[in-house]
C-alpha cells in the first residue's frame, strides 16, 4: 500500500507544482519582477531552488 500513497504524493506534487508554473507563466513580466523573479526562474521558484543550485539539482 505504501508504494500506492507515493505514487499518489508524487503526482499530486506534480500536479501542484505544474499548476504553480502555469500560474506565473501567465503573468506578465513587470508583475514577476514586483514579486522578485524574472520569467527564466520560475521553474527553479516552483522547486524551491536559488539562482546557482540549478546545477547540484542536476
Amino acid at each position: 500500500m505504501s508504494i500506492m500513497r507515493a505514487a499518489y504524493r508524487s503526482f499530486r506534487d506534480y500536479r501542484v507544482h505544474r499548476m504553480a508554473e502555469r500560474t506565473l507563466a501567465a503573468m506578465e513580466d513587470a508583475l514577476l519582477k514586483d514579486i522578485g523573479i524574472s520569467r527564466s526562474e520560475i521553474g527553479l521558484v516552483v522547486r524551491g531552488l536559488k539562482r546557482g543550485q540549478e546545477d547540484k539539482a542536476g
